[in-house]
């Protein structure tokens, strides 16, 4: 099985507001990739450029800055390009960089395992990038702490009111010395539930989204669906992907690795994660997930349009695609959030984020903030959200109740996102935390056997980080 890292690569398809996908890279967890790693050389063609009555929206966009930056070079180091290609849609973002600012995004492609070796190797060379993409969310602390990023807070003000709630709220959690270390400009939905609306009805089921407007949606209508639906012998199984665990436990408002005021804190003794777990052990006990094993660890999203599988936990970005046809067909296609821990207080989210770290001794600290800014600006113009409708319609072919749901899950991502920073903290930390946590679901183990043999080990690494930033912040 490979290693459960390579995941993450998937976060970094993250779409904000503004309607463009800016990535979609990476693999299933142990089984065949769509793309394992990211070549630094790929064939392209063209984006798809705004027609001219979007161009000309864009352009009465105010920005509140008359001139034109001196330097619009802005220094991108990723494993995917800000710049879209192969006719994708031109985001607002860069349209209003380029028009307003005089800006350019000079790519620097490198791949996903060895983008942190190529930024330290450009930091220590003098020739370091200005901007990193922090929606992995394996940026901070750690490499924070080590001094390959500094803070955007001499370039962005982050208490103007361009910022969203969910986006304040998760940029502010990435802070040092009360510096932020990572700009989140925009939130959406960490994990949704795709699902087939005629395999819904062929089963007698309440519509998930009829659900979710009558507050019916959270865990226990999700499994008592999944129970009625789940039949081996007619290989019928529930729910599939790599998503599902520890999304579901962040519903409980509680990540596994949190911070808070520059603070690393663990979960894995909380009453909390204990009732997650035991929720995921029960379904694997009513044999409720797709077998991964007996698929040969491959995801099988083509099920759900088959109706074999009901339900698909998966990023948002799954539906960024031009083809969904392993979904179903157009108008069988939808989604709703992740179902609400019915015993928490809140309605809290897994959120993915649009996130940016500025790289130490950026050259062009003050260009970076400017696209951070059209990228907020994007994400906040009712015009420009118009825009991105249009763009999901026509090039993903979104049903008017998608883009309502996509909306409300927004909405309620915003109010209470959730993000885990295990990744974040180290690699270490990622290896100890990150498959126990599925043991449950996978393999059917119970929660306080794992929970004993990783709490100490990981609370030993936080502890040592913590005593890092203390030391130096």
């Amino acid at each position: 099985m490979k290693s459960a890292k390579k995941a993450l690569a998937f976060m970094t398809a993250v779409i904000s507001l503004s309607g463009i996908m800016t990535a979609c890279s990476g693999s299933s967890e142990g089984g065949s990739t769509a793309q394992d790693t990211t070549s630094i050389t790929t064939e392209t063609t063209p984006a798809k450029e705004l027609n001219e009555e979007d161009a000309q929206i864009v352009g009465e966009i105010d920005t509140g800055d008359s001139e034109k930056l001196e330097n619009g070079t802005v220094k991108w180091l990723s494993f995917w390009d800000l710049n879209p290609a192969n006719n994708k849609p031109k985001s607002v973002e860069l349209e209003l960089f380029e028009t307003k600012y005089g800006g350019k995004i000079e790519y620097i492609p490198t791949t996903y395992e060895t983008r942190y070796s190529d930024l330290s190797t450009q930091v220590l060379g003098g020739t370091s990038p200005d901007l990193f993409p922090a929606a992995d969310l394996d940026t901070f602390p750690g490499k924070a702490v080590a001094g390959m990023f500094e803070p955007f807070d001499d370039y962005l003000d982050f208490d103007s009111d361009l910022w969203s709630v969910g986006a304040k709220k998760l940029s502010d959690a990435h802070t040092l010395g009360g510096k932020h270390y990572v700009a989140v400009v925009s939130t959406d939905a960490g994990c949704v539930c795709i699902y087939n609306k005629r395999t819904m009805e062929e089963n007698g089921f309440t519509d998930p989204a009829e659900l979710l407007e009558e507050g019916k949606w959270d865990w226990n209508a999700f499994k008592d669906m999944c129970m009625e639906f789940a039949d081996r012998e007619n290989n019928k199984f529930a729910f599939d992907g790599w998503w599902f665990e520890i999304n579901l436990l962040l519903t409980t408002g509680k990540p596994v690795v949190g911070m808070e005021n520059g603070v690393i804190t663990s979960n894995l003794l909380s009453p909390e994660m204990e009732r997650a777990e035991n929720f995921m052990l029960d379904m694997n006990k009513n044999d409720l997930p797709l077998p991964k094993a007996e698929f040969s660890w491959v995801e099988q999203p083509q099920r759900i349009s088959e109706g074999t599988t009901l339900f698909y936990p998966c990023g948002i970005w799954a539906l960024y695609e031009a083809d969904l046809s392993k979904f179903g067909k157009e108008g069988e296609i939808m989604f709703v959030p992740m179902p609400k821990d019915p015993n928490a207080d809140k309605y809290y989210l897994p959120s993915g984020v649009d996130a940016y770290a500025l790289c130490k001794s950026a050259p062009n600290p003050e260009g970076a903030a400017a696209f951070m800014k059209c990228k907020l600006l994007a994400v906040g113009d009712e015009k420009a959200q118009a825009i991105a409708e249009k763009q999901y319609r026509e090039d993903y072919g979104w049903t008017d109740e998608m883009i309502d749901m996509w909306y409300k899950t927004k909405e309620l991502t915003n109010e209470n996102p959730v993000v885990d920073f295990y990744a974040g903290v180290s690699s270490d930390l990622y290896d100890i935390v990150h498959n126990p946590i599925k043991d449950a679901s996978y393999n059917g183990k119970d929660w306080a056997t794992t929970r004993d043999e990783i709490s100490a080990p990981a609370q030993n690494l936080i502890d040592e980080m913590n005593k890092q930033i203390a030391e130096n912040f």
